[in-house]
């Protein structure tokens, strides 16, 4: 069970929340989403020992006054977002076990997320580059790069990856990954990653499939820095990073004329919303409307 520390006014509510905190964490698998949700959990419990509150006692105006202290002390619209979702996760299961009657977050008005895309954008000749160049240094490092790029997966879930969860389906090559919200996946592995894998495991049956120099599990840190290093071998001069090449994988399939659907299913947005985003963000100019009345209009000239 995740370890969780935290500080209330009352040390049998303290205890209590403890226990509570712990409980809520373990239902996920995934050691990432019981991270981020214990650092959103903990800004929160923060947040209302500074205000000697309990947490398990708040009410609506809590939270909103919250909320208004969370958007003035970071950048993100979205990590505001990320932060209430968290905080209404663990209120509801809280209700669903029985240990309150209503949750404080239900009537709270929750901030629209930013939709303005932010991700450098690279062209199909500097992809084309960067892959080059990891599959000249090969082994661990090209096999993370087509992971990345070409299935778009997520860094976490690339560095995820056990020989175990190798295997062939029919006459595919797939690869089980552990995915956001605690998901599993199969997903097929085009020849080229096939490959690229196949390297990495040099000859091991058990074990991580991206190892890192020292031998030991190829960390998301690792692959950041790999990533960034083929960038500058590459000539690319713009900032990459991991989930720069997911969103590339992603554009890139809507320009190679995959079917929305079908990049939905590959990105694994629960969301068809978050999939049309993309689609409207790489030609939101080239297919405005203003070119198709003056084309409108000239025609009945």
């Amino acid at each position: 069970m995740t370890d969780v520390t935290v500080t209330v006014l009352d040390p049998s509510a303290e205890i209590r929340l403890h226990r509570l905190t712990g409980a809520f964490l373990a239902g996920y698998r995934n050691a990432n989403t019981r991270s981020s949700y214990l650092q959103q959990l903990h800004r929160w419990f923060a947040w209302c020992t500074a205000h000697q509150l309990d947490p398990l006692q708040v009410e609506r105006t809590h939270v909103e006054l919250y909320l208004r202290w969370f958007e003035q002390q970071v950048a993100s619209i979205n990590t505001v977002c990320h932060g209430i979702s968290v905080l209404a996760s663990f209120y509801r299961w809280l209700v669903q076990t029985g240990q309150l009657d209503t949750t404080p977050i239900a009537a709270v008005r929750r901030p629209s997320r930013d939709e303005t895309p932010r991700q450098t954008r690279l062209t199909r000749h500097e992809l084309a580059d960067w892959l080059n160049t990891a599959e000249q240094t090969g082994g661990a490092i090209y096999a993370m790069a087509c992971l990345l790029l070409l299935n778009g997966l997520r860094v976490s879930e690339v560095c995820g990856i056990d020989i175990d969860d190798l295997a062939e389906e029919r006459w595919h090559h797939t690869v089980t990954i552990h995915g956001k919200g605690d998901k599993d996946a199969t997903i097929p592995l085009a020849p080229r990653t096939r490959a690229a894998v196949e390297q990495a495991v040099d000859d091991r049956d058990h074990g991580p499939l991206l190892r890192n120099q020292w031998g030991n599990r190829m960390s998301r840190n690792n692959a950041a820095a790999a990533v960034a290093r083929l960038a500058r071998e590459s000539g690319i001069s713009r900032r990459m990073t991991p989930h720069t090449l997911r969103h590339a994988a992603i554009t890139a399939a809507l320009n190679a004329g995959a079917h929305l659907r079908d990049v939905q299913d590959f990105a694994r947005h629960a969301d068809p919303k978050t999939t049309m985003r993309y689609d409207r963000n790489r030609h939101s100019l080239d297919r405005h409307a203003t070119y198709a009345i003056a084309q409108y209009i000239a025609g009945s000239e």
